[in-house]
């Protein structure tokens, strides 16, 4: 017999990680170099989910979740539930829980099995270049209910017009002559850094895109809109498919721009646009407006 044995287990235990940063930890898969994992394990007999998290922890890290003060509340995080495949043949279900912070001393004394060859933390926006667009779709989800602390259940993951993990909002003037833009922090690992870019941000709990709009909007720039609504544009081919685009009208006074985030905030003439560092999408859309 050749290849690799056929899992016949049916149930597996986790823990999600994240560094002091809240950057999202994940595993390198030795027999599948393309796959980045959670810290995970299938669950043996007599065992439940969160013996078998733990377990995986002391085996894949070398590290001791109870005595390293880890994954204290015993907080389930996701319960995800994975259909047949020919890897698979039998219908999987996954329990995530919060493993905590992984400080730098604990992450230097990390230790790997032969199951993996790397370990890495990294910001959701570069996950998404490193992993498969379907593991990086599961880590956002799992990610945000870390955030929004709730509890995800994957058997019925969001779908349709309402699958979206962040938004990006084009807030302009009643006449569309001037867009709202941020001038965003230049720190390696965010999205367009050092670039001006309409606002946005990651869902959190079970926001809808209008709340979560809202929500950004008043955060970045202090201000209430008006006729928010879904952009009807073709997507941007750097915009991933888990980013709802809307439109925003303000009609209030410049001064009550309040700058939450970012280096700067102000609303720009559109016809200044070309002159800045932007992301490439923004003509795209304003072509749309």
């Amino acid at each position: 017999m050749t290849g690799h044995p056929i899992a016949l287990t049916t149930s597996y235990g986790a823990l999600h990680f994240t560094d002091r940063h809240g950057h999202p930890f994940q595993l390198r898969s030795a027999r599948r170099p393309d796959r980045w994992q959670p810290v995970a394990a299938a669950t043996q007999r007599g065992e439940t989910p969160w013996q078998t998290a733990l377990r995986a922890t002391r085996h894949h890290l070398g590290l001791d979740p109870v005595t390293e003060q880890l994954a204290t509340g015993r907080r389930l995080l996701a319960v995800l539930h994975h259909a047949p495949t020919p890897e698979h043949p039998l219908a999987r279900t996954g329990h995530i829980f919060d493993g905590g912070t992984l400080d730098d001393e604990q992450l230097h004394r990390i230790r790997l099995t032969a199951a993996h060859t790397d370990w890495a933390v990294d910001t959701l926006w570069r996950w998404r270049h490193r992993m498969h667009p379907h593991d990086h779709r599961r880590l956002m989800l799992v990610d945000r209910a870390r955030r929004a602390r709730t509890t995800l259940d994957a058997e019925h993951p969001d779908t349709g017009p309402d699958a979206f993990e962040g938004v990006l909002v084009l807030v302009t003037t009643p006449a569309r002559d001037r867009v709202l833009l941020n001038l965003r922090d230049d720190h390696p690992g965010i999205p367009w850094p050092g670039h001006w870019a309409p606002v946005g941000g990651w869902r959190e709990g079970h926001e809808s895109a209008h709340d979560c709009a809202t929500r950004e909007i008043r955060e970045e720039a202090g201000i209430g809109v008006t006729a928010l609504r879904p952009l009807t544009a073709p997507r941007h081919p750097l915009l991933a498919d888990t980013t709802a685009v809307l439109h925003a009208v303000y009609d209030g006074p410049d001064g009550a721009l309040v700058l939450g985030e970012g280096q700067a905030l102000r609303l720009v003439p559109r016809t200044e646009i070309p002159a800045l560092r932007t992301p490439p999408y923004l003509a795209h859309y304003l072509e749309h407006l």
